[in-house]
């Protein structure tokens, strides 16, 4: 397995061709993440890492893509990765799967259209105003980056981020606040030119408030004042009908790999 150079990235970009995810057009745009081939300067198969999820490409009957998966473990300091791969690559979940001291788990997603939307407005404009007594909506700044980095319920909102700086320059969000606590938020969990990757998330104990719907309003009309794409993506169904309500058209279910590092 070899590390891709910076300038080296679009030499891969083949290898990724039909998966259209927000998180390996920001890597190959040089925004964010890390890529691995079997060879340079004609990879054959591909991985790219970005916080925690993973992106697997090219040829997946090549024993090299099987070494790939089995060396995923050594390009992140985390414990559990989301496996992605184009889903006409059977191959790939095949593999993904047979890792057996990964725990392998096939877990479902809910996969939203990705191309630009006419939102309403005047709908997300209200949204964004309809908070419980006591709540405020505020944008990111460098406190409630501390507060989310804190905390495991609300790392994904900037953990992509090399710091609060970093996020503040590349990125945005927004956040419910209670006395000052961070309670929900919807932010640009990735960025690339012309578009950002929305994560969301509440405080467990908040959900159902309508809470995380406010914050990703407000986002979303950020987004719009900018010019650019929110990539919307739902783990779950409670996320996709928070995005359809949003203006969002559910694309249908697909899958993905849960992983974990193996016990020593």
């Amino acid at each position: 397995m070899e590390k891709v150079k910076p300038e080296d990235r679009k030499k891969m970009a083949h290898l990724f061709a039909g998966l259209e995810d927000s998180m390996v057009i920001a890597y190959l745009q040089g925004y964010m993440g890390d890529g691995y081939v079997d060879q340079m300067p004609n990879p054959r198969v591909g991985l790219i890492v970005s916080a925690e999820y993973c992106f697997f490409g090219g040829d997946s009957s090549l024993p090299e893509a099987k070494t790939l998966a089995e060396m995923l473990f050594d390009t992140t300091p985390l414990d559990e990765m989301l496996a992605i791969y184009v889903e006409k690559e059977t191959g790939w979940f095949d593999i993904l799967m047979s890792l057996d001291e990964n725990r392998p788990e096939s877990i479902p997603r809910f996969g939203i259209v990705q191309r630009d939307y006419d939102f309403d407005i005047e709908r997300l404009h209200a949204i964004a105003a309809k908070l419980p007594a006591g709540m405020k909506l505020v944008p990111f700044d460098e406190t409630i980056y501390n507060q989310a980095m804190s905390e495991a319920w609300s790392r994904e909102f900037c953990e992509a981020y090399a710091s609060a700086e970093d996020f503040l320059k590349q990125g945005f969000g927004f956040a419910v606040t209670e006395n000052g606590r961070l309670v929900a938020g919807t932010t640009t969990m990735t960025v690339y030119s012309g578009g950002a990757e929305t994560q969301v998330a509440t405080r467990a104990e908040y959900r159902g408030r309508g809470l995380a719907l406010a914050c990703s309003a407000a986002f979303i009309l950020e987004c719009v004042r900018r010019g650019i794409r929110p990539c919307w993506d739902a783990a779950n169904e409670a996320s996709l009908h928070m995005a359809q309500k949003l203006g969002y058209e559910y694309r249908g279910l697909y899958m993905t790999v849960a992983l974990h590092r193996a016990a020593h």
